[in-house]
C-alpha cells in the first residue's frame, strides 16, 4: 500500500510525496489526501503534499470540446485542497498535450484520427490552424500556460508547481507534440512553451518576493 511506498521514500531521503497520478478523478484525489493525512501532515506517515495529474485536450478543439474548462476545473480542485489543507503545496501536472481523436463523449476510447481534425491530414501531423487555434497547437500551449500562471489560491499562492509538456510524436494517440523539428530547431510550439514557462516563472518569482 501507499504507506509502504512512503516508508521506502523516507528511507532514501525524500521529503515530499504526491498523490497517485490521475487523469480526471479529482474526487478520488481529495479522498486519498484525507485518508493519507489522518495521522500526520508530512511524509513520515505517508501524507502527500502534492497532487499529481495529467491532462489532454481533444481534436484540436479546446473550446468546443471543453478542454480549457476541464483543465481549469482540475486546477480549481487542487486549489480547494490547498485552501482546506495548508500542507498541500500544489499540483504537479506531469503530462499535457492534445489527443488525436474525438472527445470523450463521442469517443470514450481514443481512436486515432477519429475526430474532425485527424493528424493524418496535416503534413506535420499537428493541429491545423482553425477558429479555436489561430496559431495551431501553439495557441493551445499559450492559453494553457496562461491559465497555469493565473490560477492562485485566495491568499495568492500559485496552484501549479510543476508542468511538463508531452514532447512526443504521435505517441499514445496524440498529435505530433514535439517542441523541436527534425533539424533540431525550436518550432512554433516550442517557442510558445518557452514564452509561457518564462511568464509562469516570473509570476512564481513575484509570489516569492511578496
Amino acid at each position: 500500500n501507499w504507506k509502504q511506498t512512503a516508508a521506502i521514500a523516507v528511507s532514501k531521503g525524500y521529503k515530499y510525496l504526491s498523490t497517485p497520478l490521475v487523469a480526471e478523478n479529482m474526487e478520488y484525489v481529495a479522498n486519498f489526501v484525507e485518508e493519507a493525512c489522518k495521522e500526520c501532515q508530512d511524509i513520515s506517515c505517508g501524507c502527500t503534499q502534492y497532487v499529481g495529474f495529467h491532462f489532454y485536450g481533444y481534436d484540436c478543439q479546446p473550446v468546443s470540446e471543453g478542454s480549457y474548462d476541464a483543465f481549469q476545473s482540475r486546477m480549481d480542485a487542487v486549489k480547494e485542497l490547498m485552501e482546506r489543507y495548508p500542507f498541500v503545496k500544489g499540483a504537479i501536472v506531469n503530462e499535457v498535450g492534445m489527443l488525436n481523436c474525438a472527445g470523450e463523449i463521442d469517443n470514450p476510447i481514443c481512436i486515432p484520427d477519429s475526430g474532425k481534425y485527424p493528424a493524418k491530414n496535416d503534413p506535420n501531423h499537428r493541429c491545423p490552424v482553425n477558429s479555436e487555434l489561430p496559431n495551431g497547437l501553439a495557441t493551445f500551449v499559450e492559453h494553457i500556460m496562461k491559465m497555469v500562471a493565473e490560477t492562485k489560491t485566495s491568499d495568492g499562492r500559485g496552484v501549479v508547481k510543476g508542468f511538463s509538456w508531452f514532447n512526443e510524436n504521435m505517441a499514445g494517440g496524440t498529435y505530433n507534440l514535439r517542441l523541436f523539428d527534425d533539424d533540431g530547431s525550436v518550432n512554433e510550439v516550442g517557442e510558445a512553451y518557452m514564452k509561457g514557462c518564462t511568464a509562469w516563472g516570473a509570476a512564481q518569482n513575484r509570489q516569492v518576493q511578496v
